[in-house]
């Protein structure tokens, strides 16, 4: 019960809509989990544009943390079902990954999907993969004079996420500007076409890594997020033996999370450590958020 408590403020108001909904899948449906095993596909799909959580290698191959997510929870099956299991990764943008995962194409997606109730009535959501926060790269004109020196002005977003949302509540007379990807939003702001872009903090960090001129730009807030993003991979609605699945190995690749060490402490350090794709350090927040989720009592 010590599990429970944590998550039930989670749990009851996703219950209460679930059995208002009436929209259970059949018990005679064919899980995710079943049909793997009889056919032996897995069928993914992750973004290419948002380095270094997904995009694609010299050889065209799919690379990155949440990619790496994709081959754990691949191997975890692999070792459920006793069998060779063929992963299949196809590439999605932030619209297509819920159509494709809800009307059954795709099994899973891993990138750096938000938690919305919105996107919950079509989808599910496994635990989260990655916490982290949305913030405002802009010059640093507007920077040094803090977030509400952004009203009224452009700021560049990627096209039907969470983060539209996010900045008309918190930058409601700004002008909100949707791109295919953040490294067109980048160009458009080094263009000066845009007074600042918006996603999640690390996704910034890395642009202003590569800019031409990093030190032209700040993030904002400084020290704090404007939203806290829990990320997560895109499941089928309704499925649980597969969504338990999925949650069950992401429970178990964060084992000593908390002592910095065990299979999601590797995969993190391989791409955000001092010699990873892009230095971003584990925060205490992520790890007390980890430690919360992980908290199911495994018999």
């Amino acid at each position: 019960m010590a599990g429970w408590g944590k998550l039930s403020f989670l749990v009851l108001p996703a219950l209460a809509l679930l059995l208002g909904a009436g929209s259970a899948v059949p018990a005679s449906a064919e899980s995710v989990l079943e049909r793997v095993a009889r056919t032996g596909v897995l069928n993914a799909g992750t973004r290419d544009h948002i380095r270094p959580f997904a995009y694609r290698d010299a050889d065209g191959a799919f690379v990155g943390f949440s990619v790496d997510i994709i081959h754990a929870i691949h191997a975890a099956l692999e070792r459920q079902t006793g069998r060779s299991i063929k992963l299949e990764i196809a590439q999605v943008d932030a619209q297509s990954r819920i159509a494709k995962v809800a009307d059954g194409t795709l099994d899973i997606t891993c990138d750096i999907a938000s938690k919305t109730w919105a996107r919950d009535e079509v989808i599910d959501f496994s635990l989260t993969i990655f916490f982290n926060g949305t913030r405002i790269l802009t010059e640093r004109q507007f920077g040094l004079a803090g977030v509400s020196a952004l009203q009224n002005k452009r700021i560049g977003v990627i096209a039907n996420s969470s983060t539209i949302t996010v900045m008309r509540r918190i930058l409601p007379s700004a002008e909100i500007v949707p791109f295919a990807d953040m490294n067109a939003a980048m160009a458009a702001l080094e263009a000066g076409e845009l007074d600042g872009i918006s996603n999640i903090s690390i996704i910034l960090r890395g642009l202003q890594r590569r800019a031409s001129q990093p030190g032209r730009y700040i993030v904002l807030p400084r020290a704090d997020y404007l939203n806290a993003e829990p990320m997560a991979c895109i499941l089928p609605q309704n499925d649980s033996p597969w969504r338990d699945f999925v949650d069950h190995t992401l429970v178990r690749l964060m084992s000593g999370v908390e002592e910095y060490r065990g299979p999601y402490f590797d995969i993190y350090q391989k791409w955000f450590g001092p010699d990873g794709d892009l230095h971003y350090p584990l925060s205490q927040d992520a790890i007390r958020h980890f430690d919360q989720i992980r908290s199911w009592i495994d018999d």
